[in-house]
């Protein structure tokens, strides 16, 4: 089926980094095409039109403001697609786009095949004759003119044996390019759940699932050896999945049993059948949720295998179409993924077979399931509900292992419904504290993100006691460091630590802690060693007599609370400002730190992570302080992340931003009246200016 439209004004096919930055400053309904997934049967007549109903695609079911992963078309067009005249899944499938050109009718002559952008079909200004096309895989758009410009035909797979099929008046052809796809996205990332149907078209028999599905029915009877593990993975009396509904979270299918074969990565939204999820396998043998951080993705790729130092290597943190456009090449022989998840093709473009990283070391191509050292483009997973999702939401079941009567908080409780008792939970955003009394009170436990099937995997010393209230944890934006002092009153023999440890007289501690410092992080302290018994959680701040407030005699371990990422925004108590980085991309020493007015652009949303502020606007930047040396009045900007110390800050209770440096300087904001009074600089502490203080707000 072809669709035609008038089409004069040029648009740029580009997907470089700068392009996917401007991307992210953008509203969603700039980024995609909204809702065409409801086609209708074609108009077209004729012996090769095509009569067909599209089914509905998986990225406009779950996405609020309608828009899917194609993207780079005008307005224009978009409101055409939005008519139902075209299916855009074939857009998504992962194979290299191919085209046939002919120079007669019905796929006769010379014939030219293209995979890639052409920005002018003809020589010497003259459009080259075309008299029939051929689409083996993908969408293409084809224009009449050079340029991308004139009429405009967007072609699906199939035959088109006359110029009259694809709607042009005349045999000419002036340039094409396939509809390239964009990031992919996931909204709901802690929330994992899907409902799994036998056939296509959600036929036969279901079954909804939260966890990994090892393989099915099928598979499982052949197994020698099984156990309780086993089934729990295998409980489904499916025997294969033919389409799905990905109600929340990133998935993974795959065609054969035990996470091995063909991957095809699962957004949220509704599959059909096996051509939703990009081709290649018709059923999947295996299934399971990534749950993992996808803020700030930063990627490492070596040409040598085990991240040898002798051959080249790369550092990406946003999508790469081509990896030979980079200088660095398309022959990877291992990768370590630092933060986020990551997906990798074999062809450029994002295309070919897929494969998908989470954090962590792969030494060679079979690490990532890959036969060849090749990978042409990479693409993160990005989060696609910034500033909409729950802060703090846990989920609450009366019974083990997620059953019974459920509850859902997104704020603290101090007492739960009458008769309603906690037996295991989901943690699905922030950190909080379970209370074996009402009014926060008794004994207390710290539930970070994750399943706990029963009280004891919440580290209740009574697996028979009832949680009857709740409390978020809140966040802290500091290094990690505490100090236990041997007598009362912050004296005596000290020992301080910045980590953990699961027992503190092997460590060369002690356990007969009378005081305690915390100067940054959250700190989980355990009246046992191995993170068991009783526990309390700390906030920066003193503990002068610890024995009075917490009434035990020693402490066996304890560890920082860990804090998933989280995108924050600091706005100046003085002035009510937010923070924001000013100046052009492409020269990274003019861009200067400002307060300015809220534009609600990512240039004033901001990332903490172990102690280094960097800016969602370039990621792979960190705040620092600008110039060779660091003093009281020297200006901040972004640079490259380095070692050492230089770009580490600490945000204290009081809100002040410390550089963490010999200096003890912190954030303020310059003032007076010059061009330049907006300039966030270095200063030394002084308690009379309110500029000096800014209030952290979680986006």
């Amino acid at each position: 089926m072809a669709l035609c439209v008038p089409f004069t004004t040029c648009f740029s096919p580009s997907s470089s980094m700068d392009n996917y930055l401007m991307r992210q400053s953008q509203c969603g309904a700039d980024q995609g095409l909204a809702g065409a997934s409801n086609a209708v049967e074609s108009d077209q007549t004729g012996p090769t039109a095509q009569s067909y109903r599209s089914p509905k695609g998986p990225h406009q079911a779950s996405r609020k403001d309608g828009s899917s992963r194609e993207h780079w078309v005008s307005g224009r067009l978009r409101t055409r697609l939005e008519e139902g005249r075209m299916d855009l899944s074939k857009a998504r499938d992962y194979v290299l786009p191919h085209i046939d050109l002919f120079t007669d009718p019905e796929g006769h002559g010379r014939v030219t095949p293209y995979h890639n952008d052409t920005v002018e079909m003809g020589t010497f200004g003259i459009a080259q004759s075309t008299a029939s096309i051929k689409v083996h895989s993908g969408v293409w758009l084809v224009f009449s003119d050079p340029g991308y410009q004139g009429m405009l035909a967007v072609l699906e797979t199939g035959e088109y044996p006359f110029p009259e099929s694809w709607g042009f008046p005349s045999p000419f052809i002036g340039s094409l390019r396939p509809l390239k796809m964009g990031a992919f996205k996931v909204e709901y990332p802690n929330e994992v759940k899907a409902v799994l149907y036998e056939s296509p078209g959600f036929e036969g028999p279901s079954v909804e699932i939260e966890s990994d599905l090892f393989c099915f029915e099928g598979e499982e009877e052949d197994e020698e050896e099984g156990g309780e593990e086993d089934e729990a993975l295998t409980s489904t009396k499916l025997t294969s999945v033919g389409s799905l509904k990905i109600i929340g979270g990133l998935w993974v299918g795959y065609s054969q049993p035990g996470f091995e074969g063909r991957q095809h990565v699962l957004e949220e939204g509704e599959y059909l059948d096996w051509g939703d999820w990009g081709g290649g396998s018709e059923h999947f043998l295996s299934l399971r949720p990534v749950q993992a951080d996808f803020i700030s993705p930063h990627l490492k790729m070596f040409t040598d295998e085990d991240f040898g130092a002798h051959g080249a290597h790369i550092d990406l943190t946003v999508p790469v179409p081509s990896m030979e456009q980079t200088g660095y090449g398309a022959r990877t022989k291992s990768v370590h993924v630092v933060d986020g998840v990551w997906v990798v093709f074999e062809e450029p473009d994002f295309c070919g077979e897929a494969y998908v990283l989470e954090k962590g070391l792969y030494g060679d191509p079979e690490d990532w399931g890959a036969v060849r050292p090749l990978v042409a483009s990479v693409m993160p997973i990005v989060l696609d509900n910034l500033g909409n999702s729950a802060k703090f939401k846990v989920h609450l079941f009366s019974k083990e292992d997620f059953q019974g009567s459920e509850a859902v908080l997104e704020d603290s409780a101090e007492a739960l419904q009458p008769g309603f008792s906690v037996a295991s939970c989901r943690v699905l955003a922030g950190s909080w504290l379970a209370f074996e009394g009402a009014g926060f009170s008794s004994r207390m436990y710290v539930l970070e993100v994750g399943s706990y099937a029963d009280r004891r995997a919440m580290g209740c010393v009574d697996t028979h006691a009832d949680i009857l209230s709740l409390q978020t944890a809140g966040f802290e934006f500091s290094l990690p460091s505490v100090t236990l002092f041997e007598r009362a009153g912050l004296r005596g023999k000290r020992a301080m630590l910045t980590a953990g440890s699961i027992n503190l007289q092997l460590a060369g501690a002690f356990s007969r802690v009378q005081s305690v410092l915390v100067e940054g992080g959250m700190w989980v302290l355990y009246k046992e060693i191995s993170y068991r018994g009783d526990q309390i959680l700390l906030r920066p701040g003193e503990v002068p007599d610890w024995r009075g407030y917490s009434s035990w005699h020693n402490i066996g371990s304890l560890r920082p609370l860990v804090q998933k990422q989280v995108y924050i925004r600091l706005r100046n108590r003085g002035s009510g400002l937010l923070m924001g980085v000013t100046g052009e991309l492409e020269d990274l020493k003019l861009m200067r730190v400002q307060e300015t007015e809220e534009t609600g652009g990512v240039e004033q949303v901001w990332v903490y992570q172990d102690g280094r502020l960097r800016c969602k606007l370039l990621e792979e930047c960190c705040l620092s302080p600008s110039g060779t040396m660091t003093m009281a009045g020297s200006r901040l900007g972004l640079s490259p992340e380095p070692e050492g110390l230089q770009h580490l800050w600490s945000v204290s209770p009081g809100g002040e931003i410390h550089h963490v440096g010999p200096a003890g300087l912190l954030l303020d904001v310059k003032g007076g009246h010059n061009y330049d009074k907006n300039q966030v600089i270095l200063s030394t502490f002084d308690p009379n200016k309110p500029t000096q203080q800014w209030d952290v707000e979680i986006v």
